[in-house]
Formats: C-alpha cells, sequence, structure tokens
C-alpha cells in the first residue's frame, strides 16, 4: 500500500514538473521578443567593451645557452653538468633577482628610461642548458628593445648568485609581427549575446514564478479556496460572430464534443449544489474581461434547459452585454430599456420560439439592451429586485451574467440578488489575489461562491 502511494506521488511530481515546464514555455512565448532584445543588447555591449578595452600584448623572446666561466672549469661532462645546473639556477633566482628591482633598473638606465613598461619572464627546459627569456609589452618594437636590454644587463646582476656565466643566442623572435592576442569582436559579441539571452531566460522565470495565476484545475481550491467544477477546453472555431469573435453555443450541430461535454459537467455540479441548499438565483462572473463568462453563463443556462429545467437567463453586464451575440440574435431592446422605464419586461423577454430553438427547452432569455457606460444605479434598484422577485415564482433557475466582479462595482450590486455564484477563471490569465479580492467581495454579500470553472485548458 505504501509502495502504491510512493508510486502516486512521483507521478504527481512529474506532472508538476512537466507543468511547470508548459507554463514556463508558455510564458516565453509571450516574453521572447524581451529575450531576443536582451541578446541584442548584451552582444552591443560586449562589442563596444571589447572595442575600447582592447590593448594587444606583443611577445619577443630569445633562446641561449648558458656557458660557465672557464676558470670553473674541471671537464667537459662537467662543465655540461655544471651548465644545466646554472641554467635551472638562473631560472628559479630569476624572480627574486625581478622582484629586487636591480635588474629592471639597470635595464631601464640601458634604455634611457625611468623603469620597464613590460613583463619580463624567463625559464629554462629541463636536464639542458637551454634558457628562454621573453618580454611582453603593449609596443612591438619596444618589447624587443627591452629584451636586449635585459639580455645585456642579466649576467653582471645574477653573477652575485650564480656565479660568472655567459649567454649564447641560439633563437630569438625578433620584432613581433602580431598580438598574442588578436582582436576578436566577433567572439565578444556571442558572449554578450549569449549573457544578454540567458538573463532574459532568468527574467522570464522570475516572470512565471512571481506571477502565480491559476494554471491547473488543482490552483483554484489552493489560491482561492473554492473547489473547482471543472476544466472547459480551449476550442478553435472557424466560425465568427457579427463582430469578429469566436462564439460557442451548445445548440450548434457541429460543436466541438469535448466543450458539450465539459459543459454538462459543469451543469450536474452546479444543480447538485442549488438543488441541495434549495437555491434559484445563480450568478456567473469573473475577476477580469476576456475570461469567458459569458459564453460559460450561456451554455449553463442553455445546458440546464436541456436537462429539463425551466431557466432564464439575464445578461447583466450593461456595459458590455454581449449574450446576444452568443445565441446569434439580433440587436433589440433589453435590460438596460426596462431598468430605465422605457420599455416592459414581458416585451424584452425572449423564449425558445423567438430564439427558434429546439423543442422541449423551457429556456428564457431577457438581453442586456443598449450599452450603457455606468449600470450600477439601473442594477441597484427597485425595480429589479420586483423583475427578480417576478421571475422566480415562474422558473426553475435564473441565471446572472455579471460584469466582472474585479474591475467594476456592477457585479458586487447584483450579489444582493443572488443566492450562489460560479467563477470563471480563465488559465494563466487574473492573477490569484484578484480573484481572491472578487472572492472576498461575494462572501461579503453573503453569496454562497459554488466554485470556479477553469477556462481555455
Amino acid at each position: 500500500m505504501n509502495e502504491r502511494n510512493d508510486e502516486t506521488r512521483k507521478e504527481a511530481e512529474q506532472i508538476d514538473l512537466y507543468g511547470l515546464l508548459a507554463d514556463y514555455l508558455r510564458v516565453l512565448s509571450r516574453m521572447w521578443l524581451w529575450v531576443v532584445l536582451l541578446a541584442a543588447v548584451g552582444g552591443i555591449l560586449f562589442f563596444i567593451r571589447d572595442y575600447t578595452s582592447w590593448s594587444p600584448r606583443y611577445t619577443a623572446s630569445s633562446v641561449f645557452t648558458v656557458s660557465i666561466s672557464s676558470d670553473t672549469q674541471n671537464s667537459s661532462g662537467a662543465s655540461s653538468f655544471y651548465a644545466s645546473s646554472t641554467a635551472d639556477q638562473m631560472e628559479k633566482t630569476f624572480p627574486y633577482i625581478l622582484t629586487s628591482g636591480v635588474l629592471s633598473r639597470r635595464a631601464a638606465a640601458e634604455m634611457g628610461q625611468d623603469h620597464l613598461s613590460g613583463t619580463i619572464n624567463a625559464s629554462a627546459e629541463p636536464n639542458t642548458n637551454l634558457f628562454t627569456m621573453s618580454v611582453t609589452d603593449s609596443d612591438a618594437q619596444r618589447a624587443y628593445d627591452t629584451l636586449q636590454a635585459v639580455i645585456k644587463c642579466y649576467p653582471e646582476v645574477a653573477e652575485v648568485i650564480v656565479g660568472r656565466t655567459s649567454l649564447s643566442l641560439l633563437d630569438e623572435s625578433g620584432v613581433p609581427v602580431s598580438p598574442d592576442n588578436p582582436r576578436n569582436s566577433q567572439e565578444a559579441m556571442k558572449k554578450g549575446a549569449a549573457a544578454g539571452a540567458v538573463v532574459g531566460l532568468a527574467w522570464t522565470l522570475f516572470v512565471m514564478l512571481s506571477r502565480r495565476t491559476v494554471r491547473r484545475k488543482n490552483d483554484i481550491p489552493r489560491y482561492i479556496n473554492v473547489k473547482c467544477l471543472g476544466e472547459i477546453p480551449q476550442v478553435s472555431l472557424k466560425k465568427r460572430s457579427r463582430k469578429g469573435r469566436q462564439v460557442l453555443n451548445i445548440t450548434d450541430e457541429k460543436i466541438n464534443g469535448d466543450f458539450l461535454e465539459s459543459i454538462r459537467l459543469i451543469r450536474n455540479k452546479v444543480e447538485y449544489s442549488v438543488a441541495k441548499n434549495n437555491q434559484k438565483v445563480i450568478m456567473v462572473t469573473s475577476a477580469l474581461a476576456g475570461e469567458g463568462k459569458s459564453t460559460v453563463a450561456v451554455n449553463l443556462a442553455l445546458s440546464m434547459a436541456q436537462n429539463g429545467k425551466r431557466v432564464v437567463l439575464m445578461d447583466c453586464d450593461l456595459r458590455h452585454p454581449s449574450d446576444r451575440e452568443i445565441l446569434r440574435l439580433p440587436e433589440g431592446d433589453g435590460l438596460h430599456e426596462v431598468l430605465k422605464g422605457e420599455a416592459d419586461i414581458q416585451d424584452v423577454l425572449m423564449d425558445k420560439k423567438k430564439m427558434d430553438l429546439g423543442k422541449g427547452m423551457d429556456f428564457y432569455f431577457v438581453p442586456g439592451g443598449k450599452a450603457v457606460a455606468d449600470g450600477s444605479k439601473l442594477l441597484d434598484s427597485k425595480q429589479m429586485q420586483s423583475i427578480i422577485d417576478a421571475l422566480k415564482k415562474s422558473v426553475d433557475y435564473i441565471i446572472l451574467d455579471s460584469a466582472p466582479i474585479g474591475i467594476l462595482t456592477d457585479a458586487g450590486i447584483l450579489a444582493q440578488y443572488a443566492d450562489s455564484a460560479v467563477c470563471i477563471v480563465k488559465k494563466d490569465y487574473a492573477r490569484a489575489d484578484s480573484i481572491m479580492e472578487g472572492m472576498e467581495e461575494l462572501a461579503d454579500g453573503h453569496v454562497h461562491v459554488i466554485g470556479g470553472v477553469l477556462n481555455g485548458v
């Protein structure tokens, strides 16, 4: 049993990692232009730095054989051994001679300068009397001249430590023709572009982790403390409405099967909750505009009617009424005109015959009417209350398509007429704290939040 639980836990962790990767790629798809821009900026900055800070280094070198004074030669073998030992000794003592400053001062005086600008190095080949001396400087001619001055002064300075020696030149580089560090602006640009791209990718990761949105169904109870009623898939349609936006309607024979099934599952859970709590008025809202609340509200009401319930849908988003469009109905008067006293509710209330719906559906619709800049005053009225009370007597359920609760006061006012609410959450869209603020506003209005629906999966 424990082994099975461990396997389940591991699978959940893997799925979560896949989800994080998918979330990162989704954020990256929106921020890729910034990554490219940062890579370009990095390449330019590194190019400028390389161009302005580059300083050439030239190395002049000479190879010598080290010979001892004739006064100390006993035999050819001894002479060879002594010369080799002397070369090793010269290499070991060279750093100390340089540190003392004696050689540098004498070489600088030989060149008629106050000090040497180059770097002097020396090395000996093991078990031989070969000795290499080199000078590195930013000027090729100065590097060579410094080397000649050091060669001239070195035996005299070293005599105190290793004895009398002589250097026989075997080979020299002459005046260096090309620098040791040739300018490579292309390589600098590549490094800068790579650094900029890394910064951009890291920034993308930070944005993904810091922008806490609802990305999967488990995030709904975790972030906004309500249960998830279901997931609605992202559906792409070729057919669009007159205004150019895609509309989904479950009465369409060509509707996507996954979309239809998801609406039915959500309907069953909503009906179970409201029946259990003896509720009739259900408000459908979202934190922000563009999360698909109107599409869900219309199709939830249609699905309830298909399930044998007597349902009325009211488009209460008076600022942006869109339910007519989803139901593919022509423009006309609606709730706005009724609340202003310009029309009667019986004149704007549409039944299945007016909407050309199939038989067996007790579905009624109150459209929003003409858009208004501020619908809060119209919604907060005795007339609105009387309309709700009258409809409650003749139908099983009233679905109120509300304005977004996170940005407008209309939803908070409409909540006084609702018994329960369903919150539509678009995947990776609104911030979790914005959704929570809306849920708190509903809670303050004593509205029972049935749960959240994750849209656009």
